[in-house]
């Protein structure tokens, strides 16, 4: 194998580089985002546990219905931002498979790799994507929960004659 063929081997190899990068930078920001929701999550349920176990508070029916709710709705968005997460590693997967077929197709000297090349590197796109909008589905809900959660409290301080 000549020089110029191991520099064009490597230029081409450099496209599946830039998304792996891509994909990781992303995949950090989820994995803490995932990990804070996981842990409002626990916390969520050890206050409702406490709650339930102490018959004292039995007057707080309506806060350990809120708890509850609150945790559907996080395990909810917890569950988007998981499926975000795995399909940012999978496209890691395909793009690192798409590296080894881009070396294997010039070492073995098969053009006829090269369709396998683009499928895997579309794969790896579509996967990327695929976690993308996972992430737009939980920052929008976010948002909702949030517009309900700030009405919700407007309403209780109109309701009691409470000026904010």
């Amino acid at each position: 194998m000549d020089p110029e063929m191991v520099t064009r081997t490597i230029q081409l190899i450099i496209a599946p580089v830039v998304m792996i990068t891509s994909c990781c930078i992303l995949g950090s920001g989820l994995l803490v985002h995932y990990a804070s929701l996981g842990e409002r999550l626990r916390l969520a349920v050890r206050e409702g546990l406490e709650l339930k176990r102490k018959p004292e508070l039995g007057s707080l029916t309506g806060l350990t219905d809120y708890i509850d709710a609150q945790l559907s709705v996080l395990l909810h968005r917890h569950q988007l931002v998981r499926t975000s997460l795995v399909s940012v590693l999978i496209a890691i997967v395909f793009f690192i498979v798409d590296m080894f077929t881009i070396a294997f197709s010039v070492v073995l000297n098969k053009p006829g790799l090269s369709s396998a090349v683009l499928i895997l590197f579309l794969a790896g796109v579509a996967s990327l994507l695929v976690g993308s909008l996972y992430a737009v589905f939980d920052v929008h809900l976010s948002y909702n929960i949030f517009t309900h959660e700030i009405g919700q409290m407007i309403s209780m301080d109109n309701s009691t004659g409470e000026k904010s």
